[in-house]
């Protein structure tokens, strides 16, 4: 009986395991790296970085919540990250300005040159601002 246990007991940790595998504990699940996409929530800023041919003014998204991103090749294999460089957009909309609370949806990579001014960025598919009394994206109601 004592043995029937253990191995139940062992399946069990087997589980929760595989079950968490991907996951932060007290977050969520790691998002992952492009061709897969995510949204990330905060609010932009434009910074001014110095470049060899002048200066890089970047949109910047200062996450609400630290995003943790999975990275195949670190021996961590979720990273924290706090800021995301936006890149990919061209133009923001007349509404989205300096500290405009918005939603961001793309795919993230790591940065790998320097003009990348953060651990990650997000190839930005779309954004969009979050009204001021919503602290989530709603979606519209059917009709």
């Amino acid at each position: 009986m004592g043995t029937w246990r253990l191995g139940i007991w062992r399946i069990v940790c087997l589980a929760a395991c595989i079950s968490l595998c991907g996951c932060v504990l007290g977050y969520g699940r790691c998002l992952w790296l492009q061709p897969v996409k995510s949204s990330l929530q905060g609010k932009v800023h434009f910074r001014d970085y110095p470049a060899a041919d002048g200066v890089d003014n970047v949109p910047i998204l200062a996450l609400d919540r630290t995003a943790y991103i999975y990275v195949p090749t670190s021996p961590h294999l979720c990273l924290p990250a706090n800021e995301v460089q936006l890149v990919g957009v061209t133009e923001f909309p007349q509404d989205i300005g300096e500290d405009s609370h918005v939603v961001a949806y793309g795919a993230l990579f790591q940065s790998a040159t320097t003009r990348q001014h953060t651990d990650f960025l997000m190839n930005v598919v779309t954004v969009w601002n979050l009204p001021a009394s919503s602290p989530t994206p709603r979606a519209a109601a059917p009709q």
